[in-house]
């Protein structure tokens, strides 16, 4: 039997594209975007800035050593970030699921640790965001609370733009909005 063999595209072989060397301040000019990033990917506080930095280190021995290789027929700005998206997944990725910033604490008898009983403080804290947010979302327009509620009870992005017909960039801006406007709401 004759095995069909899979042929790439120009786009994904090796040196289809040619390497580019663009200065170092070009990825530092992006230092806020990428900052934004890692923290939505939940780096804590205290670690973001050295992640930041990681970043940018490796974005630019990345781009020394030739493995910067743009398509040319994307707007440079928008290639240059979505090639530094990779980098900054990458290195959060690696710094969340190091043993010591998720606080193991290793143990003789793994399997005698209980795991503490939430405190009432918390059930009532809970509680009481839970109120708000209920309080707070008849006041929104109509079509902030159905974006909402359909990303609240697991929609990804795209299914969400697919069912209200939108683009998914219309859709995530329109979401960011919805939640703006509630955080503001939740505040007075």
């Amino acid at each position: 039997m004759q095995t069909r063999r899979r042929t790439t595209t120009a786009v994904h072989e090796r040196g289809a594209h040619p390497a580019i060397r663009i200065p170092v301040e070009r990825i530092i000019a992006e230092r806020r975007w990428i900052h934004a990033l890692v923290t939505a990917g939940g780096v804590p506080p205290r670690d973001r800035e050295d992640v930041v930095q990681a970043v940018i280190m490796a974005a630019w021995m990345a781009v020394e050593e030739g493995r910067y290789r743009p398509d040319a027929s994307i707007e440079p700005r928008r290639a240059l970030l979505g090639w530094l998206y990779g980098i900054i997944r990458r290195k959060v990725g690696h710094h969340c699921n190091r043993a010591c910033v998720r606080r193991e604490l290793p143990v003789a008898d793994p399997w005698s640790v209980q795991p503490e009983p939430p405190r009432d403080d918390e059930f009532v804290e809970a509680r009481e965001r839970l109120l708000a947010v209920r309080l707070a979302l008849p006041r929104l327009p109509q079509p902030d609370q159905e974006i909402l509620a359909l990303r609240a009870v697991g929609h990804g992005i795209r299914d969400i733009a697919r069912a209200l017909g939108m683009p998914s960039s219309t859709a995530v801006r329109q979401i960011n909005r919805a939640r703006t406007k509630l955080r503001i709401l939740l505040r007075r």
